[in-house]
């Protein structure tokens, strides 16, 4: 489907910018569907007793699910990168604090580095922090991790 936003390249991105923000939810259900569709089934991800008995306030995300959240095609930004889009190239993870089940999550998103390749191309980094907004409200707003997507980009549209 083509998109109707106006599109961007990698020319037009500023490092330090702050591209997109979303916020969610995640549950224990949530958890529950990633532990299956990736067959871990380690406790210390549903079983609210086993989390508690291990120091936490109930069952704690998933490494992977995290990273999964960050994907750059669930903000806004995405549809406006569409035409220089030309692959992800890579990924990381820094997990710094749990995240529980049924904590209130907030995603921002900046540009944390724009390399040229080639004439056409350029490698763009995204630092997405994910932060914890609630139940935690002495922790509110403090990073869980920080999740670095890595993307090939055109430098120009039409190119």
């Amino acid at each position: 489907m083509p998109s109707t936003s106006t599109q961007l390249a990698a020319h037009d991105l500023a490092v330090g910018a702050h591209v997109a923000r979303r916020e969610l939810t995640l549950d224990t259900a949530e958890f529950m569907q990633f532990s299956t569709l990736t067959g871990d089934r380690h406790p210390i991800h549903y079983d609210p007793v086993y989390a508690r008995d291990k120091g936490f306030r109930g069952p704690v995300a998933h490494g992977l699910l995290l990273l999964g959240i960050s994907a750059l095609g669930a903000t806004t930004l995405s549809e406006r990168l569409h035409d220089c889009m030309v692959a992800m190239t890579g990924t990381s993870a820094q997990f710094l604090r749990p995240v529980i089940a049924g904590d209130r999550l907030r995603l921002d998103y900046r540009v944390a580095s724009i390399q040229p390749r080639d004439a056409d191309h350029s490698l763009v980094s995204f630092d997405v922090e994910v932060a914890v907004l609630a139940p935690t409200p002495t922790r509110s707003g403090s990073p869980a991790c920080v999740i670095s997507l890595t993307f090939l980009l055109k430098n120009r549209l039409g190119t």
